[in-house]
């Protein structure tokens, strides 16, 4: 796994759906190519939650499902964060 360029932390983005089952039940924070400013502001507005389930190369996050492709960065989170 590599470092967290926006994030911090290590980026545990999932590549494999064996990678995101592993990931059933943790809170993570994470951004997708569509969260990312490329306006040349630098801006980035991640998303927190709960991955719920895995389908195929597709991961539920709170409700809304992420293809792999889609997610740049995700880093789990703490209990209090």
């Amino acid at each position: 796994m590599s470092a967290n360029r926006r994030l911090g932390g290590e980026n545990i983005s999932p590549r494999l759906a064996s990678q995101a089952r592993a990931l059933i039940g943790k809170r993570v924070e994470f951004l997708r190519n569509l969260d990312i400013d490329k306006s040349g502001r630098c801006m980035f507005f991640p998303r927190r939650g709960t991955v719920e389930s895995v389908h195929g190369r597709n991961f539920c996050v709170s409700g809304d499902w992420v293809h792999f492709s889609e997610c740049v960065e995700m880093r789990l989170l703490g209990e209090r964060e």
